[in-house]
């Protein structure tokens, strides 16, 4: 299956949880999921001794809003006319973006599909589809309810690019977790890709920070550099293997454990990031550093990069090590460099020069060459024969 997209719909909560559903709810999440968040809750109907069957009816239409009762499906085009895909997913999948003109491509063929469990207590989707773009405008948010609501997206394939209009544009990839607020205006421009999204409660999220809640860029930067977010990661990416063989009961409390422990990892999360405002330089620099550190080897890295995950502007950034002995490009060569004169200093001959640099992140041979010389005064194949010419192979 060709890895595919999806923009997110906003959806509002039409009715509250009933009594009795959030009591269940209660005792699921301290009795049991509690104690084990990513725990297989599929014994639960049984334990309760509870109706557990599903309704078949007809697809919901997720454009219109968020069901009124319990809701899992899985919506595709693969049953409707190539010319038509396009237009079926925009008009029945995606709420309240404005999604850009279909190009040529997209008007001759557009695979999608996305599974769906909406209950009263919260949403959850599954989706993988073509590319494409599109926008929230901020004459279509005005002051509405129905943008109230919060989105944690979690990249399982490919990349989206995205940037609220008061704000810098970045790049989640695979693996990435970012936070999409339905009360700004936003433009995503999404690759092929899969991508869970888990509907947050904005009353909740902001219970969990004194004052006012932090801006989506930092909150994202919290959980790309938390070991928490692994956990939650692994959880979330269960989802659509899981909850197919569940019943409704389970799936209800799927959900208020996944939103639990998505609000939880945030709150953990960010509490290590709030020295890495722009009001601790030190904090950001060695959040930058870190970053650095982790991704040497990324042919792509860059001060936009690097500003991105940190959650900061490329000024900032810039500013930062400025007040430092290199420069953003200067530290991230520096490093390439040691780790190759590290390289050649342990292996042996039998492995190319070119193919321990672009271990290093350098792929420019030539210039790998030059600027080697020029920091260590002799040539990688130099440092490599020095390092041979002592009896324990290093330099």
């Amino acid at each position: 299956m060709v890895p595919l997209e999806h923009v997110p719909c906003l959806c509002r909560r039409d009715n509250p949880p009933s009594v009795k559903e959030r009591q269940i709810a209660r005792y699921l999440r301290a009795n049991i999921i509690a104690q084990n968040p990513l725990a297989h809750v599929s014994s639960l109907a049984i334990v309760l001794c509870m109706d557990a069957s599903q309704n078949h009816q007809a697809p919901h239409s997720f454009s219109q809003g968020r069901p009124k009762g319990h809701v899992f499906q899985t919506v595709s085009t693969h049953d409707v006319a190539l010319a038509e895909r396009y237009e079926y997913w925009t008009g029945n999948v995606i709420r309240n973006f404005e999604v850009a003109t279909p190009d040529d491509r997209q008007r001759q063929d557009f695979t999608a599909k996305v599974t769906s469990l909406a209950t009263l207590a919260g949403e959850m989707h599954y989706a993988e589809s073509d590319a494409y773009t599109a926008h929230l405008a901020r004459d279509t948010i005005g002051g509405s309810l129905a943008f109230d609501e919060l989105s944690l997206l979690l990249m399982v394939k490919g990349k989206v690019r995205y940037a609220y209009d008061d704000g810098q544009d970045m790049e989640v990839g695979a693996g990435g977790f970012f936070l999409l607020d339905g009360s700004r205006p936003t433009s995503l421009r999404f690759s092929r890709h899969s991508v869970i999204q888990l509907d947050l409660s904005r009353s909740l999220l902001e219970s969990v920070f004194p004052g006012s809640m932090p801006a989506p860029a930092l909150v994202n930067a919290a959980l790309a550099n938390s070991r928490l977010s692994g956990l939650l990661r692994d959880h979330l990416r269960q989802f659509p293997g899981i909850a197919t063989g569940m019943a409704p009961l389970e799936q209800l409390a799927l959900l208020d454990a996944s939103e639990s422990f998505a609000i939880t990892t945030i709150e953990g999360t960010f509490s290590t990031a709030i020295g890495m405002s722009e009001h601790s330089h030190a904090g950001l620099l060695a959040a930058a550093q870190r970053y650095i550190r982790r991704h040497l080897t990324d042919r792509d890295i860059s001060p936009a990069s690097v500003a991105a995950a940190i959650g900061c502007s490329r000024s900032m950034l810039y500013k930062l090590f400025s007040e430092s002995e290199l420069t953003v490009y200067g530290y991230i060569r520096e490093l390439r460099l040691q780790q190759l004169l590290r390289l050649l200093q342990k292996e042996k001959g039998n492995v190319p020069i070119h193919t321990l640099a672009q271990r290093c992140g350098l792929y420019n041979t030539p210039n790998v060459n030059r600027v080697f010389r020029n920091r260590f005064g002799m040539s990688p194949s130099e440092a490599r024969a020095a390092a041979n010419r002592r009896p324990d192979g290093h330099g």
